[in-house]
């Protein structure tokens, strides 16, 4: 339905929240997938291809449309390895979003939100190395 059968392939971005048919994430592992109540699927995250061609920590929200085959760059970076901007505990802000992460655990509540939590990645800093992380997100969509 999309995509490429060549390994290592970069993410076409397009315009933030406008579907276009030349959009795809890119290549990629260990990236959280969940459906939304619309049927759409959704991928956040994981070890692999952004822009700039080499893998990374990412941090990109993507969604799919089945009834279009146009994927959508919803949030984060174009780019590997982007560090989070985490805001005010408990304040939603459109500004606010995880750093770079694979292997997180995941799960849709009643209301079709997203919650995320830790994995390995990126906090707010590259002082330290890539780390375990403890931090959860809801998606407010």
């Amino acid at each position: 339905m999309s995509g490429s059968e060549s390994c290592r392939q970069v993410g076409v971005y397009g315009t933030k929240g406008i579907a276009a048919p030349a959009n795809v994430p890119g290549s990629r592992c260990a990236a959280v997938t969940w459906t939304d109540p619309g049927g759409r699927p959704w991928l956040v995250g994981g070890v692999g291809m952004a822009v700039e061609g080499e893998a990374g920590e990412l941090n990109d929200l993507w969604h799919f449309d089945p009834a279009t085959n146009q994927w959508t760059w919803i949030s984060g970076s174009e780019e590997g390895d982007a560090l989070g901007v985490y805001g005010t505990k408990g304040q939603g802000d459109p500004d606010n979003v995880p750093g770079g992460r694979n292997v997180s655990v995941s799960w849709i509540d009643s209301q079709g939100r997203l919650w995320l939590f830790g994995g390995s990645g990126w906090g707010t800093s590259f002082e330290d190395n890539i780390v375990l992380l403890n931090d959860l997100w809801r998606n407010t969509r």
